[in-house]
């Protein structure tokens, strides 16, 4: 996927999903290769079906609210950040998006305070 050559990597997971259709990564995959080809909707569907398998993964909550910030649909982005940070509280990648989209929407001390938690994160605290 690293060349954009999405067609030939949907196609690739489409047939490895075919093959196992429990195989976790390859949905995951396949949901990254739909969003970068445009394809939001069947992004949204595979990551929801990612979610059957594997409940509790806060990469593919994140991962949806990657889809839904890329449609506009902040509040369900800002959801499924949310949903991605209580599952993996220290998730920098889920922080940095959720301030995004409280930047968006126009929600400044919001976007302020989870730039702090990401910073904090960022940097390990010293103790004197």
């Amino acid at each position: 996927m690293k060349k954009r050559e999405y067609p030939k990597a949907i196609a690739s997971y489409k047939q490895a999903i075919k093959i196992m259709p429990d195989y976790f990564k390859a949905y995951c995959n396949l949901g990254v290769a739909y969003k970068c080809a445009g394809l939001f909707k069947e992004a949204e569907n595979i990551y929801v079906k990612a979610l059957k398998i594997k409940p509790n993964s806060g990469v593919v909550y994140n991962n949806l609210g990657n889809v839904y910030m890329s449609t506009d649909r902040l509040k369900e982005a800002e959801f499924f950040y949310k949903r991605a940070i209580k599952i993996y509280p220290k998730y920098r990648e889920a922080y940095y998006n959720l301030g995004q989209v409280y930047y968006f929407t126009g929600e400044t001390k919001k976007a302020l305070e989870t730039r702090i938690i990401l910073e904090k994160l960022r940097s390990p605290s010293k103790s004197n």
